[in-house]
């Protein structure tokens, strides 16, 4: 079974058993630290076709799909996503 990350994100906003504040999102931001922001999914708005929308400290924020990085369940401390391109370049880039 092929991993959908839409389909991932409407599980959490609409399955009860699911508690969004188990699990955060690092994703690519550019002009952040490291390149990377870190948010829960407890702030989870909306889902579109192609990313979703996030409250943030400073506003609503869209975030495309091919941003993320990596998805942690922080309960379990288990990696339920993780992007082969994006976190080998992560991994890549904090080695220097």
């Amino acid at each position: 079974m092929v991993f959908r990350l839409r389909d991932f994100f409407n599980k959490v906003i609409w399955d009860p058993r699911e508690r969004p504040e188990d699990y955060v999102v690092i994703f690519l931001s550019r002009g952040a630290p490291d390149d990377r922001e870190i948010v829960s999914l407890k702030n989870l708005i909306k889902v579109y076709h192609r990313g979703f929308e996030i409250r943030t400290e400073s506003g609503v924020k869209y975030i495309p799909f091919h941003r993320i990085i990596r998805i942690v369940n922080i309960r379990e401390g288990k990696i339920i996503f993780s992007s082969p391109r994006l976190d080998k370049r992560d991994d890549e880039a904090r080695k220097g």
